[in-house]
Order: structure tokens, then C-alpha cells, then sequence
């Protein structure tokens, strides 16, 4: 069986008692190295998932029928810009086992004390064509949450193309870390900032 484990938004202490449990009993772990730190696992079940991810995953799938046990450590939720989109790719769904994980959305709805139900969800990983859609939904005051692609080049794109640069922004970047920071600013204070932002964040417009 092949595991997509939810590993949740990058603290340990927001692993689920399931993650756990599946990941001690699996034959073989994928992830990148910032995932498979968070768990106890000897080296030699280690696969390390590097930039070249899908080329990887595929080369450990195609040789799926060596291990009674397979997990594929997913950030987050695998289910949202998670690895069982990927995964997907090379096996059957009935070959699949999804181990849901808590997302950085709901962390981020949690520090801001959001209702998040009233927000459209979208994100730009790997997709910055949704970046349009991210545009339409501003400049029609609807409440978005989104995963940046890069959060100043989003900004940039959103402000090039007429949303107002003084509209407010939450960003919620490195949630659960010891660096996490949470920023409640106009757009172009944002842009025009000195320090660069985090490719792992969550962005919230109201």
C-alpha cells in the first residue's frame, strides 16, 4: 500500500497520532529532508525528495512492488497543493491510501481568529495562472485566501493590474516555525519592502 501522509504545516507538534503510527510502520519514507527530520526514521529508509520531485516519486513508484509499505511525506494537506495530485500521476487511486494532514490555512485562519468558510481558496504553487483568477476575485471584494507563487511578484501582478495599493493584506509566513511572522500591511508597503518573504506563506485578503 502507498501512504500520502499529511505531515501538517512544519511543526512536530502538529503531526497527527495517525502520521505517526503510519510512518513507523512503512517500509520505505519519501519526503524532503525538512519532513523526514520531523520523524525518527533510520537512515536506510530514507528516500529524499529533492527539486527533482516527480521524476523521483516516479522512480520510486515504478518500483512500488519491492515494499509492503509505502509513505510519501506531503506538507500541509495532501489533498490541497499536497503530493497526491503527483502521486496520482504513476498509481491507481485504489493503490492510494490518503492520511490527512492540518493545513497552513487552517493555522493561519486560527492565529487571525477567522471564520474561514467565507473565503475562496486558491493556490499559486505552481499554477500562476490562477493569479487571474486571484485578480478577479480582489477587484470584486471578494475574501481570498491564497498560497503564494512569490508573494511580491503576486502583489506586483495584482497592483499592475488595478487593484487598489492600499488595500490590506495578512501575510502569514512560516507558520508554526520558530521564525513565524504574521504581517497586516497595504499592498504597496508590502511590495516596496526591504525583506523578502517566505515561499512558505499564507496570504488573506478580506
Amino acid at each position: 500500500m502507498i501512504y500520502i501522509v499529511g505531515v501538517g504545516p512544519g511543526s512536530e507538534d502538529y503531526l497527527t497520532l495517525k502520521a505517526i503510527k503510519t510512518v513507523k510502520n512503512a517500509d520505505i519514507i519519501a519526503g524532503s529532508k525538512r519532513l523526514l527530520n520531523l520523524f525518527d526514521i533510520a537512515d536506510s529508509s530514507k528516500f529524499v525528495l529533492t527539486v527533482n520531485l516527480k521524476e523521483e516519486l516516479k522512480e520510486l513508484l515504478d518500483k512500488k512492488e519491492n515494499y509492503s509499505n509505502i509513505v510519501i511525506l506531503s506538507s500541509g494537506d495532501p489533498c490541497f497543493s499536497g503530493l497526491l495530485k503527483t502521486a496520482l500521476n504513476y498509481v491507481d487511486k485504489k493503490d492510494i491510501e490518503v492520511i490527512s494532514g492540518i493545513s497552513s490555512i487552517q493555522i493561519a485562519a486560527s492565529k487571525i481568529k477567522i471564520s474561514w468558510e467565507d473565503y475562496t481558496i486558491l493556490t499559486l504553487h505552481g499554477k500562476e495562472e490562477n493569479r487571474e483568477n486571484l485578480l478577479n476575485l480582489i477587484k470584486n471584494n471578494k475574501k481570498v485566501i491564497f498560497l503564494p507563487s512569490n508573494v511580491k511578484k503576486d502583489i506586483k501582478y495584482l497592483l499592475d493590474n488595478g487593484v487598489n495599493p492600499n488595500k490590506k493584506i495578512w501575510i502569514c509566513e512560516s507558520l508554526t516555525y520558530p521564525n513565524e511572522k504574521i504581517i497586516y500591511d497595504s499592498f504597496d508597503n508590502i511590495l516596496n519592502g526591504k525583506n523578502d518573504i517566505s515561499y512558505f506563506s499564507v496570504c488573506i485578503v478580506d
